[in-house]
């Protein structure tokens, strides 16, 4: 494996707000500023000595960053919250997949200036006729089954184990009051889950995939990726290790499905049941008034 491409990823992760975090109980901005100070360095590095993969991985992992962070600076704003019912299901999560949304546009932007075309940036929905490789681990054998089946399977698979897990150990399988509001909200929670499924995406697959495809094997750049989309669900549900492994594992297989298919749409798929699940969780347990 590249030593130089992990260290960047994990610098470039959430990795290092995890540690000050749980350390301090906070981020230092010093820690942010060399974060950025050491992406440049290393792109401007491999610059010169004319590693363009290496320093084409690098910027983009910094605009990811960049983008990210400029999305955050907006979204704490009076203009941007002003915007929205933040005391609302709708208000308050619209701006937050809208700020995704945001950030995304010039990164699109990015991956397509450097890597040339929508093919190379994995901007295209793929083939989803094309057979799944082996994963030994799930028993499936190479040749068997295509990724338009497999997306599908795993897809509703993935929902219905992410809603009984929520039921079981956050309900008790008791439904709370607002389930009798969810139909009206069936809407926007299609939406969100469409939008912040495409966002992360693009963030989470294709930056990494149309960067490292050409660097590094099959089965370490879907560890790399699967890391990085692990990480930054530390403060998710559940947190903590169990959650970076949980969302590992679902990044693994988002971004296996992405470079086998070619393309954006069988993960995307898979991600989006998925944040069906989450968002119906977020409106039944969140109380908004």
């Amino acid at each position: 494996m590249n030593i130089a491409v992990v260290i960047l990823t994990l610098i470039a992760s959430n990795l290092p707000g995890i540690v000050s975090i749980e350390t301090l109980g906070y981020m230092p901005a010093s820690l942010r500023i060399a974060r950025y100070a050491i992406l440049i360095l290393a792109a401007l590095y491999y610059t010169y000595f004319r590693n363009y993969q290496l320093a084409k991985y690098t910027f983009v992992l910094l605009s990811i960053l960049v983008f990210t962070q400029a999305s955050a600076s907006l979204g704490a704003t009076v203009f941007w919250q002003g915007l929205f019912d933040t005391n609302s299901f709708s208000g308050y999560f619209s701006g937050m997949v809208l700020l995704k949304l945001l950030s995304i546009i010039p990164l699109i932007a990015l991956l397509l200036l450097l890597f040339d075309s929508p093919g190379k940036t994995y901007l295209v929905k793929g083939d989803l006729s094309v057979k799944a490789g082996p994963v030994r681990w799930l028993n499936i054998p190479s040749n068997w089954i295509s990724w338009g089946k497999l997306a599908t399977f795993s897809g509703f698979a993935i929902a219905g184990g992410t809603l009984f897990l929520t039921l079981f150990t956050v309900t008790g399988f008791s439904m709370p009051e607002t389930i009798k509001d969810l139909p009206r909200h069936i809407p926007i929670i299609l939406v969100l889950a469409l939008v912040n499924s495409f966002s992360e995406g693009i963030i989470f697959r294709n930056a990494i995939l149309a960067s490292l495809q050409d660097m590094v094997s099959k089965e370490h750049l879907l560890l790399i990726a699967a890391a990085y989309f692990g990480l930054a669900h530390y403060y998710g549900a559940p947190s903590g290790v169990v959650g970076v492994i949980m969302s590992g594992v679902l990044g693994w297989w988002f971004i296996r499905s992405m470079y086998e298919t070619g393309g954006l749409a069988a993960p995307w798929f898979i991600h989006f049941l998925q944040d069906v699940v989450i968002f119906t969780t977020l409106f039944l347990l969140l109380v908004f008034i």
